[in-house]
C-alpha cells in the first residue's frame, strides 16, 4: 500500500458548480487536465468551476455544448437532460431526425479523417446508405450486408467513370 492519501474533494459553493462538477463525473470521470484539454482551457479554470469560486465565460459554456454535448439550459438551469438532446422521446422522433443525426455523425467522421474528400460529399453518400437501409424490408444482418455491397458498388461505378 502506498500511504499516499487523496484530499477530499471539496464541495461546490454554488448550484451551477455542482452541474459543472456532474458533467465530468458523467463523462467517466477523467483526470481533471485531461478534461481541461478538451475544453481548451487550463485545468485550474476547471477546479474553480467545479468549486464555484469562479463562473465559465461564454467561449467555455459554448466548449461544454459543441465537444462535449452538453445541453446548456440544463447546464445553467438544472433543468431538462444534462445531454443535447436527452429529452427527446423516441415517440417523437421522425426519419428527418434521424437522417440529420446520421448526416451529422457522417460528417463528424468524415472531418477527421483528411484522407476522404469533402465531409459533406462523405455525408452525402452516407445517408444515401442508409437511405437505402431504410427501404429494405427487414433489416438484420444480412440487410447491412447489401447495404455495404450497395455502397461498393457505388464506388466502383464512380471509379469507373473517372478512370475514362
Amino acid at each position: 500500500m502506498s500511504g499516499v492519501l487523496a484530499r477530499p474533494e471539496i464541495q461546490p459553493k454554488t448550484p451551477l458548480a455542482k452541474r459543472i462538477r456532474e458533467v465530468r463525473r458523467a463523462l467517466g470521470d477523467p483526470d481533471r487536465s485531461e478534461f481541461a484539454e478538451r475544453l481548451a482551457i487550463s485545468a485550474n479554470s476547471v477546479s474553480r468551476y467545479e468549486r464555484g469560486e469562479q463562473e465559465p465565460s461564454y467561449p467555455v459554456f459554448n466548449a461544454y455544448s459543441s465537444v462535449l454535448g452538453i445541453n446548456l439550459h440544463w447546464l445553467l438551469t438544472g433543468n431538462g437532460a444534462m445531454f443535447q438532446g436527452g429529452d427527446i422521446k423516441v415517440a417523437d422522433t421522425t426519419l428527418a431526425h434521424v437522417r440529420k443525426v446520421v448526416y451529422n455523425i457522417a460528417y463528424s467522421v468524415a472531418g477527421k479523417d483528411l484522407r476522404r474528400s469533402k465531409p459533406e460529399t462523405f455525408a452525402e453518400e452516407f445517408l444515401d446508405l442508409f437511405d437505402y437501409l431504410m427501404t429494405l424490408d427487414e433489416r438484420d444482418q444480412q440487410s447491412a450486408e447489401k447495404v455495404v455491397e450497395f455502397g461498393a458498388e457505388r464506388l466502383k461505378r464512380a471509379s469507373d467513370q473517372g478512370d475514362r
